[in-house]
């Protein structure tokens, strides 16, 4: 046994010290039972001293366990894949009777395909892992955590070397603290000819219009011969330039000239005849050329384009589309300063959409509003959305205002066709979301239940106040796939049955039901116009364009409710809480009325507030706290409000811009002239200073360096106020920055996702508003694609870090370990466990006083007297005295008998004296003789 901290074992000395001072004072104990505490106290703080020290029991080593690292990633051709699957192979053939041996499959991850044992062979690969990239670390982790106890330890790496996230040489250097050799076999050495790779498109991220720039282009080739290069703007081919590669890194300059103001891309493709994979050959940039304000309108109606009209009129370049036109990348929202939704339905964007736009007020400074109608704010179905958390406006009005009493009965087709999987998950998940937000959105004192409706009909949640909606959620969460398909008339009856008695105000029924399958149809429409006459509202939703479509929108007419066609499922939750807004009267408010105007809104400045003409609706919804309200309707709901949010201004005008709700505005001198200092004021607006932004992309990440310039052309040494990357994903990250050089900043960055980085640097300007510069760059292909040599200078690196070596054939990867080493096991949970076993008696010999001797005295009495017990008779013995009794029992044994009448009848009779001992036995033992003829007279 060994100590890893000795010196603990020096505390012995002054605890046994103590206690032998103590043994002398305690007095009151009798002497046996004072030794014997005494012995059980310095036994317990002598457990616990070496507890302290660390003790291990150490053992040599037997056997060798091996684990060879496969790199399965996308540069690993299939040839050597074979190669990896052969060597492993051959090699645990030549396991001796001691050793094992494991695998372990890498890429993006590592996982263990054979856990470590003996192995008869390896045929091939079983686990599957993401090739897309290398992290050799994460296999070297993974391997040194794997080993067995008992056996020697050494990994073996099969890779090219390349390496694209975690840092192996790290990974080795700790590895090579725990004595654990790593030996490597170099893949990827077969010639690869005619291989290219587009490496980087460098281009300015901002330049003034008309300026001439050049796009700088770097190939590196295996070979000499000729090439081309697509250069698209936008999406469009505009140029195609004609190379000739040389082996080695190639730079070409492609001149290039913008005239329109904007953000554009620009993307660069290469084409060589002897290449064989094209998924390097792409590389991208963004380029932005500052003019005049750009507005992009979306809205539902893209013909009516009176504030398109208007906003031109004031000399902004506006852009009008439809629902979709939505923007579907990042760098699609970059060419305007701000983006309208004009009474847009949510049904209409999909829920990627919605993250961009919102991440494109929030991380790049684009100036956001949303116009109302009977497709906007709450109504159009936004509630829950990312874009409504961009809002200066709260939808969330139910848990605020006073409504009818409301109860919605929710019947959703469960059959098999809802189990399909959109978007990652069941259809039948998406119509249990939409009844989750429904659940949100509605206030506790509305009422709601689900019911599921295949070959049965009942209910997930049953009808009930949403005073405990996690509850609710819960039980609705339960929704399942089930059997054939949505029974229509049956359907109705179970929710006529319990929706009749209820005593809400308003009483809704919403049908979700598959567009080709919806069973039993008939006498259902005129169940839906009994109900309707009853005041309960029919919605019907169908999913899909089908056969049974317009069953479901005769059903929704007559029912007095609306129709829904859902193309996706993922447009279920914007359709029920829209409808649920709409039906149950907490979406809409009608009536006309003078818009009251704050004190000093800025957007209505030089605008003659007393001629505002009169709105006649608007939406409902609630004033965020740190929101500013310019405008207010009649009963003190927010019209017109505007907050920053992130690096951007969000702007809500609650009325709409068209001429139906805004009939007299649209005719009103004075409507262009609002709407476009709404527009300016929440435009994203470029930054004082001049900064110039470039990108380099490692293997393990990428790199932002910050030129930053003042008017003038001088270097700015202070740092930007905040600089926020947004990654293709819809999330972010604020970068860190510092400084390498007079104006010269960087920032380092991980760079997981493929698709366009946003890089926007913001700065305050005097009135307290945020000034925002953006530029963009690209990550066309994962870094995996990059490389096509191999790196044996890192895996040279690794085995000299770790004393292992370059493997030419699978025998040296068996060869004993120079040093096999020990196992080590930990022994101090043992002392601790043992001293709190002695914890207790320790106690109990100082606290209770026990007779020990005289306990000790009868358990030896006990003892003895165990001893001195007869052993017990065998069967044999038993079986003996048995046949002696039975013998005896034959035997007649016939006493002499004197005569009555030869007695003296004077004379009484004298007792007999008592025979003397044996006299007994000598009379049967007699009467046996006569018997057998041995004696006797006669």
């Amino acid at each position: 046994m060994a100590f890893t901290h000795p010196w603990w074992l020096l505390l012995l000395i002054p605890a046994l010290g103590g206690l032998a001072l103590s043994y002398r004072t305690v007095s009151g104990m009798m002497r046996s039972r004072k030794r014997f505490a005494f012995a059980l106290r310095a036994l317990l703080v002598a457990c616990l001293v070496i507890a302290l020290a660390g003790p291990e029991s150490r053992r040599p080593n037997e056997g060798t366990c091996t684990i060879f690292l496969l790199d399965r990633s996308d540069s690993v051709a299939g040839l050597d894949r074979e190669r990896q699957v052969q060597f492993v192979s051959e090699a645990v053939r030549r396991l001796g009777p001691e050793d094992q041996a494991a695998v372990v499959a890498f890429g993006k991850e590592a996982a263990v395909d054979v856990a470590p044992g003996k192995l008869p062979g390896v045929d091939r690969i079983l686990s599957v892992v993401d090739g897309s990239a290398s992290d050799l670390a994460a296999a070297i982790r993974l391997a040194s955590a794997s080993f067995p106890d008992g056996k020697a330890r050494r990994i073996v790496l099969l890779s090219d070397g390349n390496e694209t996230q975690g840092d192996a040489a790290e990974a080795a250097s700790v590895v090579a603290t725990d004595g654990i050799p790593i030996d490597h076999v170099v893949l990827g050495t077969e010639p690869r000819d005619g291989e290219a790779v587009l490496v980087q498109a460098d281009m300015p991220n901002e330049i003034r219009q008309g300026q001439p720039f050049a796009i700088r282009v770097t190939v590196d080739s295996m070979t000499n011969g000729p090439a081309e290069l697509l250069v698209d703007r936008n999406g469009v081919t505009i140029q195609r330039v004609p190379i000739t590669l040389s082996e080695g890194r190639n730079t070409y300059v492609i001149n290039q000239r913008l005239d329109d103001t904007g953000f554009h891309r620009f993307r660069v493709t290469l084409s060589a005849d002897r290449d064989r994979d094209n998924r390097n050959n792409v590389g991208m940039g963004f380029v932005a050329v500052r003019g005049r304000p750009r507005v992009l309108i979306v809205q539902g109606d893209p013909s009516r384009d009176q504030l398109a009209q208007a906003l031109r009129q004031q000399g902004l370049d506006v852009e009008v589309r439809g629902p979709n036109g939505v923007p579907v990348r990042p760098e699609e929202f970059q060419p305007f300063d701000a983006v309208f939704f004009n009474d847009l339905n949510a049904a209409k964007v999909t829920p990627g959409q919605m993250k961009l736009a919102q991440s494109a007020v929030r991380d790049a400074g684009v100036g956001f509003a949303m116009i109302g109608g009977e497709d906007s704010f709450l109504p159009g179905g936004w509630y829950g959305t990312p874009v409504a958390e961009a809002l200066p406006v709260d939808l969330d009005i139910r848990q605020r205002k006073s409504f009818p009493s409301t109860t919605i009965l929710i019947i959703a087709d469960t059959s098999g066709s809802m189990g399909a999987i959109e978007d990652g998950q069941p259809k039948v998940r998406l119509a249990a979301k939409a009844a989750e937000q429904t659940v949100q959105m509605l206030s506790p004192l509305d009422k709601l239940g689900v019911v599921a409706s295949t070959d049965g009909i009942e209910f997930v949640a049953p009808i009930q106040k949403l005073d405990n909606k996690a509850a609710v959620i819960s039980q609705i969460r339960r929704l399942g796939v089930g059997g054939g398909g949505i029974y229509m008339r049956p359907s109705m009856e179970f929710a006529k049955r319990h929706l009749e008695p209820d005593d809400s105000k308003v009483r809704h029924l919403i049908v979700l039901a598959d567009g080709s399958d919806c069973d039993l149809q008939e006498g259902t429409i005129p169940m839906a116009a009994e109900l309707f006459a009853q005041k309960i509202t029919t919605t019907t939703v169908a999913i899909g364009d089908g056969p049974h479509v317009p069953y479901l929108r005769a059903l929704a007419a007559a029912g007095g409710g609306r129709f829904y066609l859902a193309q996706r499922a993922s447009q279920l939750p914007a359709i029920f809480t829209q409808d649920a807004a709409v039906m149950s009267r907490s979406a809409i408010e009608e009536g006309a009325f003078f818009p009251k105007v704050a004190l000093g809104e800025e957007i209505l400045r030089g605008i003659d507030t007393d001629a505002i003409p009169a709105l006649l609706a608007y939406c409902l919804t609630d004033a965020r706290p740190l929101a500013r309200v310019g405008m207010r309707t009649k009963k003190d709901d927010p019209l017109l409000a505007v907050w920053q949010y992130g690096l951007g201004s969000s702007l809500a005008f609650t009325s709409d811009a068209q001429a139906r709700w805004a009939a007299k505005w649209v005719e009103w001198g004075g409507f262009g002239q609002f709407w476009a200092q709404a527009t300016r004021s929440i435009a994203r607006r470029a930054t004082s200073n001049t900064y110039q932004i470039a990108t380099t992309q490692s293997g393990t990440g990428g790199t932002v360096t910050i030129l930053a310039q003042d008017s003038q052309g001088n270097p700015v040494n202070e740092a930007p106020e905040q600089v926020r990357l947004a990654i293709p994903g819809g999330s972010f990250r604020d970068l860190v920055l510092t400084q390498t050089g007079p104006g010269t900043f960087e920032a380092k960055f991980p760079t997981g996702e493929l698709g366009s980085y946003i890089v926007s640097v913001s700065e305050k300007d005097p009135l307290g508003g945020t000034r925002v510069s953006s530029s963009g760059f690209s990550i066309p292909y994962p870094a995996e694609y990059r490389s096509f040599r191999p790196n044996a200078a890192l895996l040279e690196r690794i085995s000299q870090e770790t004393g292992g070596q370059a493997l030419l054939n699978p025998a040296e990867a068996i060869r004993p370990v120079s040093e096999p080493g020990f196992s080590i096991r930990e022994l101090w949970s043992l002392f601790v466990m043992l001293a709190a076993l002695l914890l207790p008696l320790d106690v109990a010999a100082r606290r209770i006083a026990l007779p020990i001797g005289e306990i000790l005295a009868k358990a030896w009495a006990w003892m003895r007297r165990q001893r001195e017990v007869p052993a017990a008779p065998t069967h044999v013995d038993q079986l003996r005295r048995a046949k002696q009794r039975a013998t005896q029992s034959n035997e007649v044994v016939t006493p002499a008998v004197t005569p009555a009448a030869a007695r003296d009848p004077e004379k009484p009779a004298t007792p007999a004296a008592p025979s003397a001992p044996g006299a007994t036995s000598s009379q049967l033992l007699d009467a046996k003789r006569r018997r057998r003829g041995e004696g006797g007279d006669g």
